[in-house]
């Protein structure tokens, strides 16, 4: 990428555009090198996300001398680790709400994006779910019950939760593409 220290520099400074430039770069390596290790499309989609939202909120911790390149690797790296870990104990994923350290940055992504309109549009593919899916999407999502409360409270298994999250989250990634779905799962689904 051409100027590449110059746009991670931007970057570091609190710049959207050039986040979102790194973003389009970088995010299918990232996602194909995890799902070479975790064998599974929804988990790499989940764990490149989460790389993606590391770098935002350390951007300031980053070394710009450093390769952008090895950066990533170590978060990666270490979102993976995370991910076994977390099938080790069994605990939920923890939530994203440590994204809301930095003093502006809601309201630089709301002058850029509006987010109004992307939770309509995340509200309307929510009302297109077949209920049992949408139920266990806004239990979840919305109203921050975890995967065992949702299969204790609809009757069915943790399993069966999961795979309609997975689900769900899935048509919203393809429905919003990589961005706009970051941006939503930042500020909309994480209130």
């Amino acid at each position: 990428m051409k100027n590449e220290s110059h746009i991670i520099s931007r970057m570091i400074s609190g710049d959207i555009n050039a986040f979102k430039l790194l973003f389009d770069r970088y995010y299918s390596q990232v996602r194909f090198f995890t799902l070479g290790i975790v064998k599974d499309s929804f988990v790499a989609d989940d764990i490149a996300q989460n790389v993606f939202i590391k770098v935002w909120t350390k951007r300031e911790l980053i070394d710009c001398e450093r390769k952008f390149n090895n950066y990533l690797y170590s978060i990666t790296k270490n979102e993976i680790t995370d991910y076994f870990r977390s099938l080790v104990i069994s605990e939920p994923l923890e939530s994203i709400s440590y994204l809301k350290d930095s003093d502006h940055t809601d309201e630089m992504i709301e002058s850029i994006y509006d987010l109004s309109h992307i939770k309509e549009l995340v509200m309307k593919e929510v009302d297109n779910m077949p209920p049992q899916r949408r139920a266990v999407f806004v239990m979840s999502r919305l109203q921050g019950l975890s995967n065992d409360e949702i299969a204790s409270e609809l009757g069915i298994s943790k399993r069966t939760v999961e795979r309609h999250l997975n689900i769900a989250l899935h048509i919203l990634r393809e429905k919003l593409g990589g961005f706009l779905y970051w941006i939503a799962a930042l500020f909309i689904l994480s209130l």
